[in-house]
């Protein structure tokens, strides 16, 4: 288990053997838009939409006001620190990269995502892929690594210094997935699993030093490897965070009905503690809308539910559906009088 906080000292218990948290997304991408990601969040509350934690995936450089907002308004809060490093000709100013880290972390952030895992192995095994990369993160970061000609990722060289950070603000590390599969035929290949394996060393590496640490795996998996990857992940006693997984590459403009179907095959075994809450948006180019990402939380807070059923035993809410239906003699909730518009006299609920 690992606990996220708040700055009001507030903690979230997440991981194997606790409710299924779900983890809504939002984020600028150009100055404009960040009043229409406030009027996101306002609108999450208004609607009491399900998720407990809010990540902020701003790339805007040095905005901080959508994850204070995002404190502000009650919840836990996620983000990626290096999306708001200004980019640099001669590769990512670690100095800038840790002061964001500490400016996020002294802020109250919760949880934050880093991606540490690109390795030069790993990037010469991923160019046989259809698509060698797609994480926006970890993009950077490899990107990085070549411009900079270093032999070691941004990350890793200041790791240490992260992991202090973190300890002195009860800061959780998120390991973010730089080589998840942007599509179904390229999941659980050498890249995939070799990223898994360096991101459970790195995951015991940081509990021993006494930080909170969640692992992010996978994207876009068919159902068998969701198995694969789920079996790898679910042993090593941290809470995973699927991106997705995306089951299947044809969903365009549903992806949040393929997310949780992927999301519910993983939880179910084992490897899915906290559900990113994908849109509908998500391969289409759009900037998800209000009602989208209302509506991705829904969906991912149903999935978050059935693997609770499964994994906890949470059967409390459906029972008490089932009694006042078996009751009132009526399948729909809440309804006392015979019949609906649907069956009308036909109700097999009154038919004997």
């Amino acid at each position: 288990m690992t606990l996220v906080f708040r700055p009001d000292g507030a903690a979230l218990d997440v991981g194997p053997g606790k409710p299924t948290r779900v983890n809504a997304l939002i984020g600028a991408s150009h100055r404009r838009n960040v009043s229409d990601q406030l009027r996101k969040l306002e609108a999450l509350r208004a609607t009491a939409a399900p998720c407990q934690i809010v990540s902020d995936l701003s790339i805007v450089q040095n905005n901080p006001s959508i994850w204070k907002a995002i404190l502000d308004f009650g919840y836990f809060a996620a983000t990626l620190p290096i999306y708001t490093v200004e980019p640099r000709q001669q590769g990512i100013d670690e100095l800038e990269l840790l002061d964001r880290v500490r400016e996020q972390a002294e802020g109250g952030v919760g949880i934050i995502t880093i991606h540490p895992t690109p390795t030069q192995e790993i990037i010469t095994q991923a160019q046989s892929r259809l698509v060698p990369f797609t994480s926006r993160g970890g993009g950077i970061v490899i990107k990085d690594l070549a411009v900079s000609r270093r032999r070691e990722n941004v990350y890793v060289r200041i790791l240490p210094d992260i992991i202090a950070i973190c300890l002195k603000y009860k800061t959780t590390i998120s390991l973010g997935a730089s080589f998840r599969s942007a599509n179904i035929f390229d999941s659980a290949d050498a890249a995939q699993m070799s990223e898994i394996r360096l991101q459970l060393e790195l995951a015991q590496q940081i509990k021993r030093e006494g930080v909170g640490v969640i692992i992010e795996s996978p994207g876009h998996a068919r159902p068998s490897s969701i198995a694969l990857i789920a079996d790898a992940l679910s042993s090593s006693g941290v809470p995973i965070m699927p991106l997705g997984p995306i089951p299947t590459d044809v969903a365009v403009g549903q992806d949040h009905v393929s997310s949780a179907i992927g999301a519910t095959l993983m939880g179910l075994k084992g490897a899915a503690h906290i559900l990113a809450a994908v849109t509908r948006e998500e391969h289409t180019g759009n900037i998800p809308t209000i009602p989208s990402t209302i509506e991705a939380v829904r969906a991912a807070a149903i999935a978050a539910h059935v693997i609770d059923i499964e994994m906890l035993g949470a059967i409390d809410e459906d029972l008490a559906i089932t009694e006042r239906r078996a009751a009132t003699r009526t399948c729909v909730d809440g309804k006392v009088s015979k019949g609906c518009n649907r069956c009308a006299a036909k109700c097999p609920l009154y038919a004997v």
